[in-house]
């Protein structure tokens, strides 16, 4: 059996689909990965063959403004607006491409692409009843519309009330058709372009056209859809597998004593500017009885500005190791790093709002596992670190979704679903059209 996986060159998304693509290979697959060509040393290593992009649509992930001048000047959702029409919608030429000519090959079992990997929306569009069986993997909050919620992007809570219903549909409304219509009609072009045919579905709701749907995370901490769960897999996170013990750094008895463990992390793609997150967490800290650990996740240690006696700044924590000592994190909100802290049952303070760090947030909230920040201000900071500290409900929500989610592994259980027949067999791309 082969299978082709394709993810966008951003290594929040590439890294659960080659884990989900070594497992495959442990489990008798050949696994292809159509993805940046930076990424094929990880690929290779994990017992991947590589297929680059082409280059229309690879990309640095460290100089995203060099690729995509003005994008770091965008605040927020119109941030999110400017990365789906130009990092996404406008790869899916490109993307398509290169995934034509895998599939073109006739010897391809299975499509698995990552929800960003918007180049499977022609292939889906296509109508081509021979087509290999597709698979959608959610490396992010589910993004397709749902009546039960409003659009994806501001991270407002779902609502299933008369009224909340109502703002729904007006919201969703607004965003598919004002917000988002110039991102929808680049990806329609494309589409067109592409196989004749209009996209069978609004840009984002893709993964609703593929013949299951996995949701890397538990039931329990995404919104319930009455009118899409029925199509939904939620197989838990892909976090990696742990290799050897990390080596404890030099400062490692720092976080051994009573005092409270606070980590601080702006991810390792939202890091250009430490002043964002990192800086005004360590001034609100400064003078608590907390030991702050911040992480630049690659920039060095010296670009942060902002020092105190209680914090350390490194390039890099090893986290599995880490998190064991963590009484708080201090995140923007990426993903994957929030589903690795609640496996450790560390709650958290959330402060981001850019790419989907608001919709991340709102999650939490709901969860009940941390405190979503608006602002970063140093004050604001300290006051959420200690009421997560002070209040043990967050802590006992972590720990609940904690065990949870150790008894879940994306990678396998997706594996295992490849092996059964297709749990949502389309008949025609027009079915999946939004109501």
């Amino acid at each position: 059996m082969k299978a082709v996986l394709c993810s966008a060159p951003l290594t929040g998304h590439v890294a659960p689909m080659i884990s989900i693509g070594r497992q495959l290979v442990e489990d008798g697959w050949a696994v292809t990965i159509l993805t940046g060509r930076l990424f094929r040393d990880r690929a290779e290593r994990a017992g991947l063959e590589h297929v680059s992009l082409p280059a229309s649509c690879d990309y640095d992930e460290r100089d995203l403004d060099g690729h995509f001048p003005g994008r770091a000047r965008m605040p927020g959702v119109l941030r999110a607006r400017f990365d789906l029409e130009h990092m996404f919608a406008r790869a899916i030429a490109g993307q398509y491409e290169g995934l034509a000519a895998l599939v073109d090959k006739g010897d391809v079992d299975v499509v698995l692409a990552e929800n960003l990997f918007l180049g499977a929306l022609p292939l889906l569009s296509a109508g081509d009843r021979n087509r290999p069986r597709v698979g959608a993997v959610c490396t992010s909050p589910l993004m397709a519309n749902s009546a039960d919620t409003g659009p994806f992007g501001p991270g407002f809570p779902p609502s299933t009330t008369r009224f909340g219903m109502l703002r729904n549909r007006l919201l969703t409304a607004g965003s598919t058709s004002v917000v988002l219509r110039r991102a929808n009609g680049i990806a329609n072009d494309a589409v067109r372009d592409a196989v004749g045919r209009d996209a069978a579905s609004f840009v984002l709701d893709w993964p609703l056209l593929a013949d299951e749907v996995f949701v890397l995370t538990a039931a329990a901490f995404e919104y319930p859809r009455r009118d899409l769960d029925p199509s939904l897999q939620y197989v838990g996170p892909v976090l990696g597998r742990g290799g050897a013990q990390p080596e404890q750094p030099e400062w490692w008895h720092r976080v051994e004593g009573p005092e409270p463990v606070v980590v601080v992390t702006q991810g390792t793609l939202d890091n250009e500017d430490l002043g964002r997150l990192i800086e005004p967490a360590i001034a609100g800290l400064a003078g608590t009885d907390a030991v702050v650990v911040a992480t630049t996740g690659g920039p060095p240690a010296t670009s942060v500005k902002v020092s105190a006696p209680n914090a350390v700044v490194t390039e890099f924590v090893p986290f599995d190791l880490m998190f064991r000592n963590t009484d708080v994190l201090v995140t923007n909100g990426g993903w994957g790093g929030v589903h690795f802290a609640l496996s450790h049952g560390v709650p958290m303070v959330i402060a981001g709002s850019t790419e989907d760090k608001n919709e991340v947030a709102a999650r939490v909230v709901r969860a009940g596992c941390g405190i979503r920040l608006r602002t970063t201000r140093p004050d604001a900071i300290r006051r959420a670190v200690q009421t997560v500290l002070d209040n043990p409900s967050y802590r006992a929500r972590a720990l609940a979704l904690q065990a949870e989610l150790a008894g879940m592994d994306g990678a396998r259980s997706i594996s295992e679903a490849l092996t059964r027949p297709p749990a949502n067999t389309r008949e025609h791309p027009d079915s999946c059209r939004p109501r």
